[in-house]
């Protein structure tokens, strides 16, 4: 036989939320919350007295064969040689050369990736092209008398405008609100977004390059990892190297 259980509300347990007055301090800490942060903190200060203890009955005279392979650093950190004893450890030079190789590939893609934004931001940025409007008449004494006012039938303020050119009789349809508004409001917000993405494709241009120089140096510095005898040559300024040719196989 099944077990009977009672379909009512039972009670909910929830635990008490940070005070209105507290919320700038962010959630209220649980004791479970505290206990983790205690034993870190308990844990990283028994380690900081151990190492305290170690550094402080370590002899300064002893020699140590570590001493051969490491160094401190300016910024006091310890630098050790990859031409280690171990070889496990060290790597070779085309390890060290297929790693650099994957550095440049990560800049080439950041690079490309800005140069697709850049071709995306141009096609959004339009310029205004120079009317080349040319209007033909039949003699010279109505192009003397040629009005344009008059031919395209609208006001001095919208003579310039090649798009959307409204007539009088379109104008006299619309309120006059929408008449005054309309070309201002219309022009300066064109320039704002104009210079807004003029100043973002500029932005990434630098951005651009800045990767393309850090791309080409590192493409320097991997040739110099080429096996086989070299000789630098400086000529102008300009430093390149000349391989010995190698009979090839």
């Amino acid at each position: 036989m099944a077990k009977l259980v009672h379909d009512i509300q039972k009670k909910q347990h929830r635990e008490r939320s940070q005070l209105n007055e507290r919320k700038r301090l962010g959630l209220l800490e649980k004791h479970k919350d505290y206990q983790k942060r205690s034993q870190d903190y308990h844990k990283k200060q028994t380690t900081l007295k151990y190492l305290k203890a170690k550094a402080k009955q370590r002899n300064p005279d002893e020699y140590y064969h570590a001493m051969i392979k490491a160094r401190l650093g300016n910024d006091g950190l310890l630098i050790k040689s990859r031409h280690s004893n171990d070889q496990s450890s060290s790597l070779t030079n085309d390890q060290v050369k297929l790693l650099k190789t994957q550095d440049v590939n990560y800049i080439r893609t950041l690079r490309l990736n800005e140069v697709a934004k850049i071709n995306k931001l141009k096609d959004q940025l339009k310029f205004e092209s120079k009317g080349n409007h040319k209007v033909f008449v039949d003699s010279k004494e109505k192009l003397d008398s040629f009005d344009p006012l008059k031919f395209f039938n609208t006001t001095k303020d919208l003579l310039d405008r090649k798009e959307n050119r409204l007539s009088l009789d379109q104008l006299s349809s619309l309120d006059s609100q929408e008449i005054i508004r309309d070309p201002l409001l219309d022009l300066k917000k064109k320039q704002r977004k104009s210079l807004k993405l003029a100043n973002n494709i500029k932005r990434h241009i630098e951005r651009s390059n800045e990767l393309l120089s850090l791309e080409n140096k590192m493409n320097y510095n991997n040739e110099l990892l080429k096996n086989g005898p070299r000789k630098k040559i400086v000529k102008d300024g300009i430093r390149t190297f000349k391989w010995k040719k190698q009979r090839k196989r």
